[in-house]
């Protein structure tokens, strides 16, 4: 039988088990042996409890992705996820030093409970779930094909800007293109292109050494089915 490290978070007034992680002695090898670049995405209706999966996945310094660890979750608020990440972090890691990068879609209770454990990583935001709300969220504002086109061009420049004494330039002209939409432009001010521009920004991430990882999802996820 494959061996695999185990652990379980019971609730406080009983014995009922409510998150669990698990993995590999050999993930946790590669884990510690690779421990710059992690991502972390979650995976839905991957089991009959329909509880999502947490993933971990690290990054080798020859761009190739292992799965770290996995973690089923009753609820995604920060408390859950302070519990997996302090249990990645005081029972796999044996090193003090890293990660330096972590890259996981915008869910702000990840995003703080990543600040809470791993204080000295920088999160970088996935630029695919980035640019995949854009086109859900603000595609409709737009009236027709051509339109949204020049604005989706515009908006690869900003998020590709590779100067920051450039980028207020670009955004600019992003406002100019979309001016109007007034209610897109104030969208996409509220929600990123501000707010979090060094998470996902060429300009500012260029500067990290995230071995090439921009999204949480590069590697081809592993869906695990209970009958």
């Amino acid at each position: 039988m494959t061996k695999r490290y185990t652990c379980r978070k019971k609730s406080s007034s009983s014995s009922i088990v409510s998150d669990i992680l698990w993995t590999h002695p050999d993930a946790v090898k590669l884990l510690n042996a690779f421990n710059v670049v992690f991502l972390m995405d979650m995976t839905y209706k991957t089991n009959k409890y329909r509880l999502p999966l947490f993933e971990i996945v690290g990054v080798t310094y020859t761009c190739l992705s292992f799965s770290a660890g996995f973690v089923f979750l009753t609820s995604e608020k920060e408390k859950n996820y302070i519990w997996a990440l302090q249990k990645i972090r005081g029972s796999l890691l044996t090193s003090h030093v890293g990660p330096e990068v972590i890259v996981s879609d915008k869910d702000l209770a990840l995003m703080n409970a990543i600040s809470t454990v791993f204080s000295k990583a920088t999160n970088l935001l996935c630029r695919f779930h980035i640019n995949k709300n854009v086109k859900e969220k603000c595609k409709m504002l737009v009236d027709s094909v051509e339109a949204w086109q020049v604005v989706m061009d515009s908006w690869r420049t900003i998020i590709d800007c590779t100067k920051i004494a450039k980028f207020d330039g670009f955004v600019k002209k992003f406002e100019t293109i979309c001016s109007p939409w007034p209610l897109l432009v104030e969208c996409m001010k509220n929600t990123c292109m501000i707010l979090h521009k060094e998470k996902f920004v060429k300009c500012w991430t260029n500067s990290l050494m995230h071995l090439g990882n921009t999204t949480s999802n590069r590697y081809i996820k592993i869906c695990i089915y209970f009958v």
